[in-house]
Formats: C-alpha cells, sequence, structure tokens
C-alpha cells in the first residue's frame, strides 16, 4: 500500500506544483497590479510546499529530504503572510513595508535553520533504525511548536476572522470572490491543524500539501474563470469618502460623529476635530434646517460665506429596527447651477438673436390641423432659410411643406409620417441650380415632438473643396497630368467608349544622366517642361498621364494607325528641341512605343504593356528601322544630342 502511495503521491505532487507555478506566472504576466503580484507570489508558495513534499515524502536520502523540508518550511512560514498582504490589500489597502518586515522576521529564521539543520538538528533529526533511516517531523521540535507555529497558525486566523468580519463592507458583486478565496485557504488550514493538534492521521503523512492538490481545480477556477486576481472591492468607507458631495453623520443631539473628505474640506477641519462639535455653530439659519428634520427628508437651500450656495438634504438615521438615531446631512454646492440658470434665463433673448442670425437655416413644422390636404405647414423660419429657399412669396411661414421643391418633401413627409414613422433625425443633400452656378444643401430634419424641424446647411464649398481634393488626387504634383490612378480611371472610360484607337509609351532617353549632370532639380522641370509639351501636341479628347519617373502614357481615342504614327512622330520631334533649365540648354530625346485598339487589345494595361514593348524596341533598333510592320505595335526613338 505503501509503495503504491510512493508511486503515485510523488507525481501527483510535482505535476500540481508545475500548475500551480504556471498559474502564478499566469497571475503575475495578467495585470501589473500590485495586488496581482501578492496573489501570483501566494500561489508560487502553494506550488513550493507541494513540491516540497514531493521531495521529502518516502524518501531515504537525506539531502533530497532535506531539500523538501527547505521548501515545505519555507512555503508555509511565507504563506500566512502572504495571505495577510492580500487580506490587507483587499480592504484597508497595502501594510507598510516595515510591517511586512517584521512579519518575514520568523519565516527568515525558520529557512535559516532548516538551511543549516545538519549543524544543529532543531528543525528535524535523522536516525537509523532497522527499517531504515527515520526523520523526524517538525511538530516534534521545539522551534515548530513554541515559534513557528504560534505565529503561523495565529497570523493566518487573524487575517481568515479579519477578511471575513470586513465581508459587511464588501459590495455584495465581489462577496462570492472572497468567499471562495477563504474557502480555498480556510481548507487546507484546518487539515493541517487537525493532523498536528488532532492527531488526524499520521503526522508524516503530508495531508496539508495533499489538501492544495485537491483545491487545485478550485485555485484554478479562480485565477483563469473569475481572476480573482483583479479583484478590487469598494469598501462602504471608501466610497463614503469619495463623495464629492460633503455629507455629515449627526446624532440625536445634532453632534457631529461622522464625516467624509469633502465635508472636512468644507469646515477646514479633520475629522478628528469636528467630531463631538455642533453642526455649524456658526450658522444659525444652517442649525435651523438641520432642527427641522424629523422623520421626512427635508431639502433645502442655504448661502454661506457670500459666494458659495448649498442645498441642504436632510435624513433621517435609523438603526436596524427602526429607532431613530440621528440624521444625515448631505450639501452639495449648487453655486454653479444657480449661476447658470441665471445666465440660462438672461440668454433666451441672445439665443434668439443668433438664431435669426445664423448663416445656416432653420425651420419649423407643424401638422395642419384645419386643412386635411396639407400634412405640414411651416411655423418658424428664420433670415438663412428665407433666403435659400426665395418663394418669391416674401415669408415661409404658412408655406405647405409640399410646395417647398427645393427641400425634396417627399423624403421629409415619408420619414415623419405613418404610424411606423421614424423618430430618428434625417439627414440628405440636395442641390439646385442658382444664377451663380450649382449650389449644394445638406437638409437635417429632427423630430419635435409631433413636429419636426430643419436645418439648411450651405455645402456648395465644401462640395467644391471635395471636387478640386478628388482632381488633384489624381493629379501628378509636379507635371499637373494625370497621375497613375487617373490615367488608370479616365483611361478605362474612353477605351471602353471607342472602338478603336491607339495608346502610346513614351520615356526621356538617357534621363537617368541628365538627373546625375544637372541635378534633381533640373530633372524634375525637365519633367514639367516635357509634359506641357507632350499636352501641347494633344487634341482635347486625349488622355495624357505620368506612370511614374520619366514614364508617360497617352490614350488617343478614334484614330488610325497613320495618325498614330503622325502623332508620334510630332511628339518625338517636340521633345528633342532644346529645353532651357536653370539657365542651361539641355538637349533630350523621348522614344515612343505605340499599341492598337483593337488590334492589340482593348484593355488599357495589356494595351500599355504592348506599347512599353515597343518602346524597347525601338531603343535596341537603330533609327531608320524603329518602326515595324504595324501588324504587332511599333516604336519611335529619337537620339539625345547635348
Amino acid at each position: 500500500m505503501i509503495e503504491w502511495l510512493d508511486f503515485v503521491l510523488r507525481p501527483t505532487f510535482a505535476i500540481a506544483s508545475v500548475v500551480y507555478i504556471l498559474l502564478a506566472v499566469h497571475v503575475a504576466r495578467s495585470s501589473p497590479q500590485h495586488a496581482n503580484s501578492v496573489i501570483a507570489f501566494f500561489l508560487l508558495l502553494i506550488g513550493a510546499l507541494v513540491a516540497g513534499a514531493g521531495f521529502s515524502y518516502g524518501t531515504d536520502d537525506p539531502n533530497i529530504y532535506g531539500i523538501g523540508r527547505v521548501l515545505a518550511l519555507f512555503s508555509s512560514g511565507f504563506l500566512p503572510v502572504a495571505f495577510y498582504v492580500v487580506y490587507r490589500e483587499y480592504t484597508d489597502g497595502p501594510p507598510h513595508a516595515l510591517v511586512i518586515a517584521l512579519l518575514s522576521v520568523i519565516p527568515i529564521a525558520t529557512t535559516l535553520l532548516a538551511l543549516t539543520n545538519s549543524m544543529h538538528g532543531m528543525i528535524w533529526t535523522a536516525t537509523v533504525t532497522e527499517t531504515g533511516l527515520y526523520f523526524t517531523d517538525v511538530s516534534e521540535h521545539s522551534w515548530f511548536n513554541r515559534v513557528q507555529a504560534p505565529f503561523m497558525y495565529g497570523l493566518f486566523i487573524y487575517s481568515a476572522i479579519a477578511l471575513a468580519g470586513r465581508l459587511p463592507t464588501i459590495a455584495l458583486a465581489h462577496r462570492k470572490t472572497v468567499l471562495l478565496l477563504l474557502g480555498c485557504a480556510i481548507l487546507p488550514f484546518g487539515v493541517s491543524v487537525g493532523n498536528i493538534y488532532l492527531n488526524m492521521g499520521p503526522k508524516d503523512f503530508p495531508f496539508s500539501a495533499l489538501s492544495f492538490v485537491v483545491m487545485l481545480p478550485l485555485y484554478a477556477y479562480a485565477a483563469i474563470s473569475m481572476r480573482f486576481y483583479e479583484f478590487s472591492p469598494i469598501a462602504y468607507q471608501t466610497l463614503f469618502d469619495h463623495v464629492r458631495d460633503p455629507i455629515f453623520v449627526l446624532d440625536q443631539e445634532e453632534r457631529i460623529i461622522c464625516v467624509n473628505k469633502s465635508a472636512q474640506e468644507l469646515l477646514r477641519g479633520s475629522e478628528r476635530e469636528l467630531i463631538g462639535r455642533k453642526l455649524w455653530d456658526d450658522f444659525p439659519e444652517a442649525r435651523d434646517i438641520v432642527r427641522q428634520a424629523s422623520e421626512l427628508d427635508l431639502t433645502q437651500t442655504l448661502k454661506l460665506h457670500k459666494d458659495h450656495i448649498y442645498e441642504l438634504s436632510v435624513g433621517p438615521l435609523k438603526g436596524p429596527k427602526g429607532q431613530h438615531l440621528g440624521m444625515v446631512v448631505v450639501c452639495r454646492n449648487v453655486t454653479e447651477r444657480r449661476q447658470a440658470q441665471s445666465q440660462l434665463a438672461d440668454s433666451e433673448h441672445l439665443i434668439r438673436t443668433l438664431i435669426e442670425t445664423s448663416s445656416n437655416g432653420i425651420l419649423r413644422f407643424a401638422r395642419d390641423r384645419n386643412d386635411k390636404n396639407v400634412r405640414f405647414r411651416c411655423v418658424f423660419a428664420n433670415r438663412a432659410a428665407e433666403t435659400y429657399l426665395d418663394c418669391g412669396t416674401g415669408t415661409l411661414v404658412g408655406m405647405p411643406l409640399d410646395k417647398l421643391t427645393q427641400l425634396n418633401p417627399e423624403r421629409l413627409i415619408g420619414h415623419f409620417t405613418g404610424e411606423t414613422a421614424g423618430r430618428s433625425a434625417l439627414s440628405y443633400e440636395t442641390s439646385a441650380e442658382m444664377a451663380d452656378g450649382e449650389s449644394w444643401l445638406r437638409i437635417v430634419g429632427e423630430p419635435v415632438g409631433d413636429d419636426f424641424s430643419v436645418t439648411l446647411i450651405d455645402i456648395t464649398q465644401r462640395k467644391r473643396n471635395e471636387d478640386k481634393m478628388l482632381a488633384d488626387a489624381l493629379r501628378d504634383p509636379l507635371t499637373s497630368v494625370l497621375n497613375r490612378r487617373g490615367f488608370e480611371k479616365e483611361g478605362n472610360t474612353l477605351i471602353r467608349a471607342h472602338d478603336r484607337g491607339a495608346v502610346l509609351y513614351l520615356d526621356l532617353n538617357h534621363f537617368k544622366t541628365i538627373n546625375d549632370r544637372f541635378g534633381h532639380q533640373a530633372g524634375d522641370a525637365l519633367l514639367k517642361a516635357f509634359g506641357h509639351r507632350l499636352e501641347f501636341c494633344l487634341r482635347p479628347e486625349d488622355i495624357l498621364g505620368r506612370l511614374g519617373g520619366d514614364e508617360f502614357a497617352i490614350v488617343l481615342p478614334g484614330i488610325s494607325v497613320d495618325d498614330a504614327r503622325h502623332v508620334a512622330d510630332r511628339l518625338v520631334q517636340t521633345a528633342s528641341e532644346a529645353y532651357i533649365i536653370q539657365g542651361q540648354e539641355i538637349k533630350c530625346t523621348a522614344s515612343v512605343g505605340i499599341a492598337l485598339m483593337p488590334e492589340h487589345g482593348e484593355e488599357l494595361w495589356h494595351l500599355i504593356s504592348v506599347a512599353d514593348q515597343a518602346m524597347y524596341d525601338a531603343k535596341t533598333e537603330a533609327s531608320d528601322d524603329a518602326a515595324n510592320d504595324g501588324s504587332a505595335f511599333m516604336g519611335h526613338s529619337g537620339e539625345r544630342n547635348q
């Protein structure tokens, strides 16, 4: 039986200790909060305790037994300290570092004694018997009985009782987590007490470590599913102190028995200084308000000092059986609210003026109860609305919505009528032809009770800016011709609209050499001048684009092969003329390749690739042989002279 236990328990302890250590690592990496590191240390100590039991149980090797005992004594000594820190973290806040240091004295001393046990035998002794080597239990030695055990069990009992006693101050939603933590800690503690002090089971059997193995699923559930390391309970005292309104708790004789931090700041004194004093002895009006409170809540306004107005809410303080114990006074600073109300009352005329002078048109439409044929009429319109919707009658008020065609009235009526009429806002854009061109308005309809309002926002300039931005996005910033994206968009459209045409692909010969010799600024100026020359040689319906670097492409819709050759010759000739760049004369030639539609394809980029290949062939052939037979593609090239 013992051999079977040895065979099962040691691997079980090893696996459990590894799992506890992994849980500790998981908790430590989950969040940087200080409380989490304590929980991680707590789980690590449990893993060390279980590992220690795995080393020491059933072994007759003094060294292995010593390792297990050191691990067990170290972890069991620091577990109550860690549990105490967890209790403080979850209730009153972390303890002072000096307190932790003092509590760590006995665990450190126990660990040192365990490490040096071979020199003094104060923790355990080894005796050779007929059956083998026998190790005494720690409970048989005075250090454990008189020092370690009282400290360890005493600190744990204190922490557990204190944490259980603080349950009423912990929010209800968090009590389940605290109870689970208590249960996971108390069960192994009870097993240890029963084994050592009540002689329940053999003392050399690792009941405590085995109980932690049994509790492993609960600890894993608490760490992974409930994530109890993230628990940060809000005590009622903390909530009371962090309420922004000053709160005073008075006894039956109107003496202060409790105040929050805001109340201390209001009366410029600490809670210790204020307890026992009469509330606001220097303010008779406040005392009168307090005395009026009996069984009913009372709210009145009180002016303190010269510039501050407080709203006092006074309610009775009752015990668990309904007995009258005093009263609670809550003060709310309403100075800003009163000033805001006064300013709001003074600003009604200003708001009306702002509406009338607003650049946005504002209208309100109401149902016409007298005319069944008219569903809505305009009941208010500011000056801007009159300007936007000039109907020739001089005023919009009284006008049926149906006649205001600029507003797209069917859309407004459809949205704000019927049983399923939407109660949400409606927004859309509409255009109208004005004397100075096309004008755009954004119509925003919003429900107002059974009626609705309409706001007219002039977005003409925004539309023009959007069109300009879109056009700029399709243009090459250097040469002002179409960029690759714009050329692809307009070129595809143009090709689809024509049955025949040509695509030309051009670049400047030896452009890199010019860049290196004259500089990039001169190269950019050359590209810009080259693009302008190309535009000058083309028809209005032709499309010119810069594909990148010194590479340009042209779509010539509706032309024959002879026309395409003629245009290519003209482009090469024009490009070969000398350029004056930065006061210097630069001569540069161009190469051009031609692809015909539909002979070589009907897709833009396929035609460009054919023309690109033609241009490449033109560069490699002599000038007299640059033109091919026209059945596939042809190219043109000029020679550079500087």
